[in-house]
């Protein structure tokens, strides 16, 4: 079991904590979370989403980027992402999320942190993500059901 800043010896008890505390903070994320468009395409903005996402329970170190990631990899991607937004390019945007969730650069949370992501880029460029971003997050691996939720405006109305 990980180690946390709880003292919680049961893996089990852990993880409900663990969503109980990352959907209240999934929950007020647009409304309190603070960003630019400048700092949006870069590991360090998911880092800085992971942190608020995961500190209370996990140590720093654990919230961090893990040191043999990617990163040149990761920018390039997320700089990329921004202009698919501008573009309306859905698919490439899919591709992209994957890709980039396929790193898996923190070392638990990955999914979580880039809904978080989605949800805060969809608010900031206007597209639409069918994604119920109400409903509670209960489960580790969702990464296909967030995808299959990105709806750029522009492919619907094909």
């Amino acid at each position: 079991m990980k180690d946390n800043n709880l003292g919680i010896m049961n893996s089990q008890t852990l993880k409900e904590i663990e969503y109980y505390l990352f959907n209240i903070k999934y929950h007020i994320i647009d409304e309190n979370y603070t960003f630019n468009e400048e700092d949006m395409f870069n590991a360090k903005y998911l880092e800085k989403i992971h942190l608020f996402l995961f500190n209370d329970i996990y140590a720093l170190d654990d919230c961090k980027i893990k040191k043999d990631a990617e990163l040149e990899e990761i920018n390039r991607g997320l700089k990329g992402i921004k202009y698919m937004l501008y573009n309306n390019d859905t698919k490439n945007l899919k591709e992209e999320i994957r890709k980039i969730w396929e790193q898996q650069i923190f070392y638990d949370g990955n999914t979580r942190t880039l809904l978080c992501y989605l949800k805060i880029l969809s608010n900031v460029f206007d597209f639409n993500i069918t994604y119920d971003f109400t409903k509670d997050v209960d489960k580790d691996y969702f990464i296909d059901e967030v995808l299959e939720s990105i709806e750029v405006e522009a492919e619907k109305s094909r």
